[in-house]
């Protein structure tokens, strides 16, 4: 993890740097800097996901803005060189983010300075992006989407067609309120093709039947649906 202060400095740089490429970008940067502009050193770095974060932030918005700087040949070049969750990534939901409004924001930055993220799901989403890269998708999960776009991990198969994903276990899912809640996030930031996925923690092989579920619907699912799934069915 890098030193407070080296992130404070690389989100000033990167403010200057974008405020004549996207003054938007520039907002929301500055936005995170005044967020952790008053913490002390000491703090912050017993502050593990709000570091994580904006190292994450600072390495996304370093590479978005490479980006713009080429002509658009060469980041069109670029864009395809990247994997399927990776090009959506950087050419629409992280301009999303920073573009739009976004009604979680002021919510998981007071629940992650608070110590409340506790990322007990991480080492879980984990495996099942590693299952699904053995089984030849791709995926991608950025902090950012978990707290603001409720989708755990992106991933696509040989289609080349992003797929957003959230799983919940049984225990966390409050029946139909909770689906709602996510498909109407998904719809706020122009995502079109979603699966949410319950499943019940105890149950056997559930790693393999939450991966397989996702590896079937990113080829399978149509380019516009929001599927709700679950492990029981299986």
């Amino acid at each position: 993890m890098r030193s407070p202060e080296d992130v404070k400095s690389d989100l000033i740089q990167l403010i200057r740097e974008s405020q004549a490429v996207s003054p938007q970008l520039a907002n929301r940067l500055d936005e995170m800097r005044r967020w952790i502009a008053q913490k002390k050193s000491g703090l912050l770095m017993r502050k593990r996901y709000v570091m994580q974060l904006l190292e994450e932030l600072i390495a996304d918005a370093s590479v978005w803005l490479s980006l713009q700087q080429l002509s658009q040949e060469d980041k069109n070049t670029e864009l395809a060189g990247l994997s399927t969750p990776e090009r959506y990534w950087y050419r629409d939901l992280f301009p999303a983010w920073f573009n739009e409004k976004d009604p979680k924001l002021h919510i998981w930055k007071k629940n992650l300075m608070a110590g409340n993220f506790q990322g007990n799901d991480a080492a879980f989403i984990n495996k099942i992006c590693l299952g699904l890269e053995n089984g030849g998708c791709e995926t991608l999960n950025p902090f950012i989407a978990d707290l603001s776009m409720a989708t755990d991990l992106i991933a696509s198969g040989t289609q080349k067609s992003p797929l957003c994903v959230q799983v919940t276990s049984v225990r966390d899912n409050l029946s139909t309120d909770k689906q709602v809640q996510w498909q109407e996030t998904l719809e706020h930031w122009g995502i079109v093709r979603g699966l949410f996925i319950s499943f019940n923690p105890s149950q056997v092989q559930v790693n393999a039947k939450v991966t397989l579920i996702i590896q079937l619907n990113s080829d399978l699912l149509p380019e516009q649906c929001y599927l709700k799934a679950s492990v029981d069915n299986l």
